[in-house]
């Protein structure tokens, strides 16, 4: 079973046009070989009918054995079927988007997919990461402009507070926007190399976006790509990314997401793992 979440289940929904029970222009049969050839599955196998079945769909069209396919299939093998689907996507349309908002639905959906490199992880990797020790971590060795500084320790400080407290929703909000603040700040000291990587979002016409534009995961995937940090924090981010979406509390309620201490702590762990490793970079 994936690890696909709701939110990214609707936005491939929206992009491959599946509310109409199609995928985008493929016919039963072209479907079933672009699936076959891409992931060497049979989408038209029994189980994916059962599926549809057991799911309640009143029918097996071709968008509900794509909705099964992401809940019976491992992350590996679902990601590089929704990879090769943006890539036809964008073949089939080239640069003729409808409007604006599809072009921001595939951006949405490719940054889905850049930072998927190998989601699958087990609770021992977690506990793993978990045990790391971070010692002597100190903002003002990042080179951040001194005015942020301040707020960014005042932000730690709370983080401490909101985890001492059992305020663990409270703790991610602040964790995922305390890293944004930083990666910010941190590739605006290294302009050339931020802009430069292939994972650097770009718009419509292809130039990379200001960086007051991007989101917490094109600044991991791009810190990542440029070796600024290490794989196990670009791993364990898509925590934050998944529930920093809770700051809607209809999501939340929709979803019936209700984080513990551990979450909590993974996701601490990832801020203190980049500020680490981000101090290297400047020694």
């Amino acid at each position: 079973m994936s690890n696909l979440t709701n939110l990214e289940k609707q936005i491939f929904e929206k992009l491959l046009n599946m509310r109409s029970g199609y995928v985008l222009d493929f016919s039963n049969n072209t479907f079933h070989d672009f699936i076959k050839t891409s992931v060497n599955i049979d989408i038209f196998d029994e189980k994916y009918e059962k599926a549809c079945d057991d799911l309640g769909y009143a029918s097996c069209s071709k968008a509900n054995r794509l909705r099964c396919f992401w809940d019976i299939e491992s992350d590996s093998i679902v990601y590089k079927l929704l990879k090769e689907l943006l890539e036809y996507y964008e073949y089939i349309y080239e640069d003729d988007y409808d409007d604006e908002k599809d072009w921001k639905l595939l951006e949405k959906a490719k940054a889905l997919i850049n930072d998927s490199n190998s989601i699958e992880t087990g609770s021992n990797d977690e506990e793993a990461f978990l045990e790391q020790e971070f010692e002597g971590i100190d903002i003002s060795s990042l080179g951040l402009d001194e005015s942020v500084v301040p707020i960014i320790n005042s932000r730690i400080d709370e983080i401490e507070i909101c985890l001492g407290n059992n305020a663990t929703l409270a703790s991610i909000f602040l964790i995922g926007s305390t890293l944004e603040g930083i990666l910010l700040g941190f590739a605006s000291q290294y302009p050339e190399k931020y802009g430069r990587a292939n994972s650097s979002p770009k718009d419509k016409k292809g130039k990379v976006k200001n960086f007051d534009k991007w989101n917490l995961n094109d600044f991991i995937n791009v810190s990542f790509e440029i070796g600024f940090l290490e794989k196990d924090v670009k791993q364990f981010s898509h925590y934050l990314r998944d529930f920093r979406n809770y700051i809607h509390p209809h999501k939340q309620l929709e979803d019936k997401f209700n984080p513990n201490k551990h979450t909590a702590l993974l996701c601490e762990q990832v801020l203190k793992a980049a500020i680490y490793e981000l101090s290297k970079i400047n020694e």
